[in-house]
């Protein structure tokens, strides 16, 4: 049996969605559960409570929200890309749902750990991130970013980062982070001058019941890091592999006051947090 994607999981959503009305008059909280009780069952919703939270990223994302679907490596790419710079807001990806997924599930794909869905959306304050994993189980985590916008100097690797440790609940910490962290740098590499993503729209043919959707590939080479004398340093007794580029912000335009992303495909040395390794809870 195929492996469930959320994008599948609002197709099923999508009838009933329609039916909403733009101006429904009520908390989003409510609607999202009246929706996903309606079109699932109040008993697989009660066993499963995270279709809510497809409920109300359908719900928040209506006539915005687009499915990136990420083919090949350009799956774990963020994965494997560091910053030399945090952004004081945040990149465009994250200021309204979204949704990436990756293309081929059914293959082993994963953005990172197993997790082969995530998708988040803003209410009061607060992200809440939703990722499905490969084993058929679902996590959903809460989130609350600072954009600090701080320069990240070489140095030690940071441990912790108030721009993906706030806001989560303990029993999904380390899975939130991982999440946190991929969306960020994804988010930015989208933006980024000299990016490796190539992204094209998705056909008529690939769409969801009418849900845009777009395919994230790599466009160019990416450079590839490898664990030695040369390319590692030891770390708390062990060899720390290379980041395989990373991402820095440019300041241009009158008195340096503008400032664009830029991302660099060279090795270098960790300066934030390095993916699959967690600090202190």
């Amino acid at each position: 049996m195929s492996l469930k994607v959320i994008s599948d999981l609002l197709a099923e959503l999508a009838s009933r969605l329609a039916e909403v009305p733009l101006l429904y008059g009520s908390a989003p909280q409510s609607v999202a559960e009246d929706l996903a009780a309606c079109v699932w069952g109040c008993q697989a919703v009660e066993s499963e409570p995270n279709l809510i939270d497809v409920a109300m990223l359908g719900l928040l994302g209506r006539h915005q929200l687009v499915v990136h679907q990420l083919h090949g490596a350009a799956s774990q790419h963020a994965a494997v890309v560091d910053l030399h710079a945090l952004p004081d807001t945040p990149p465009a990806l994250l200021r309204q749902p979204w949704l990436l997924e990756v293309r081929h599930p059914d293959e082993g794909a994963r953005l990172f750990g197993d997790t082969l869905s995530l998708s988040g959306y803003t209410l009061d304050g607060t992200t809440f991130l939703l990722g499905l994993l490969g084993d058929g189980g679902a996590v959903r985590a809460s989130w609350r970013p600072r954009w600090t916008g701080e320069d990240l100097d070489e140095g030690p690797r940071r441990e912790r980062s108030l721009l993906i440790d706030e806001g989560h609940e303990p029993a999904h910490a380390a899975w939130a982070r991982e999440a946190a962290r991929y969306a960020v740098i994804f988010g930015l590499l989208l933006e980024a001058e000299g990016s490796r993503l190539g992204i094209e729209e998705a056909g008529q043919r690939e769409a969801h019941e009418g849900l845009p959707g777009r395919t994230v590939y790599l466009s160019g080479p990416v450079a590839v890091s490898a664990v030695s004398s040369e390319t590692g340093f030891a770390w708390r007794g062990e060899v720390e592999r290379q980041a395989s580029g990373y991402i820095r912000r440019q300041r241009h335009g009158p008195w340096l006051s503008l400032a664009r992303w830029q991302y660099v495909s060279k090795c270098s040395m960790w300066r934030w947090v390095r993916p699959g390794r967690h600090g202190p809870s």
